[in-house]
């Protein structure tokens, strides 16, 4: 007897678990094992009766297309900028608002505002923002006199890689430093006495003290804007096409025009494990270099 209700309470704990395993292979086993077999056959959309298998030839082919090295340099210039930018930004700000003053509680409210906007509508307002024609910011460059003419951000491959960078943190900063505050606010404070005490200043309090209890959340919040940045294709189609000249061809725009440019799903599949590849070294740099130590 008390065998048998042993292996009926395994097979309902299985049972219970079987939708959430379904869902897994369902949605993330399955898709993983499809984009696999693209990667390893000749899968081109103009012959759609031929998929041979040709193992390793789409990787080669795409380590090797000067488009690659030319969309991954962006990329690198793109991600660096944003992660950087998102950790000072969002640092600065949330020191600012774990700071006592009025209103501070309605500004931690409003400040998320960007970051709840849908990305594709954030694009869509940085992009007129940024016109060339009826652009609000030419307009009021224009009125304080420091240009004579309105200026085409997006016919500049330094301006239009900006304006992407500006967008991407207008999203990104408020959620960083909203999660930085949430840190901040669960130090104990008789650190900073402590530290007070012991004859250190400003700066030596936020290294000793708040940085350690920051580097949790910078760790995530790294990782996050990595993938971010290595994955951004919505505010690329939306603002610039990729352009002026693939200046801002980043590499989930670059696997687009592959697929439905060249109609290439196998070199499609394989630029998708590769820039995972990327990602998945990048998140583990990230852990080696701000891993945790015990606290206090």
């Amino acid at each position: 007897m008390a065998g048998g209700a042993a292996r009926r309470r395994h097979i309902y704990a299985y049972l219970s678990i079987l939708p959430a395993i379904v869902i897994i292979v369902l949605f993330t086993v399955y898709p993983i094992l499809y984009n696999v077999d693209l990667a390893l056959h000749k899968n081109v959309l103009t012959a759609p009766g031929s998929h041979p298998f040709t193992g390793l030839k789409n990787f080669a082919d795409v380590l090797k297309n000067p488009g690659l090295v030319r969309s991954f340099r962006t990329t690198a210039e793109f991600t660096a900028v944003i992660v950087v930018g998102n950790v000072i930004l969002g640092i600065l700000i949330a020191l600012l608002l774990n700071e006592k003053f009025f209103g501070a509680r309605v500004l931690q409210v409003l400040i998320l505002i960007p970051w709840a906007i849908p990305v594709v509508m954030a694009g869509i307002i940085w992009r007129w923002m940024f016109a060339g024609n009826i652009g609000v910011i030419n307009g009021f460059l224009y009125s304080l006199g420091l240009i004579d003419k309105y200026y085409s951000f997006f016919g500049n491959p330094a301006t239009a890689k900006l304006t992407l960078i500006v967008a991407r943190l207008w999203k990104d900063v408020p959620l960083t430093a909203i999660l930085l505050l949430a840190t901040l606010q669960v130090i104990p404070h008789e650190l900073y006495d402590a530290a007070k005490i012991d004859g250190g200043g400003a700066w030596a309090a936020f290294r000793y003290v708040t940085f350690p209890f920051l580097k949790p959340t910078l760790t995530v919040l790294l990782i996050l804007e990595t993938l971010t940045g290595f994955v951004t294709f919505d505010l690329v189609f939306v603002m610039t096409g990729g352009g002026p000249a693939d200046a801002t061809t980043l590499l989930a725009w670059y696997t687009y025009t592959e697929i439905f440019t060249h109609l290439n799903l196998g070199r499609g599949a394989a630029l998708a494990f590769i820039i995972a590849l990327l990602t998945l070294v990048m998140a583990m740099f990230y852990f080696w270099a701000l891993r945790s130590e015990e606290l206090y």
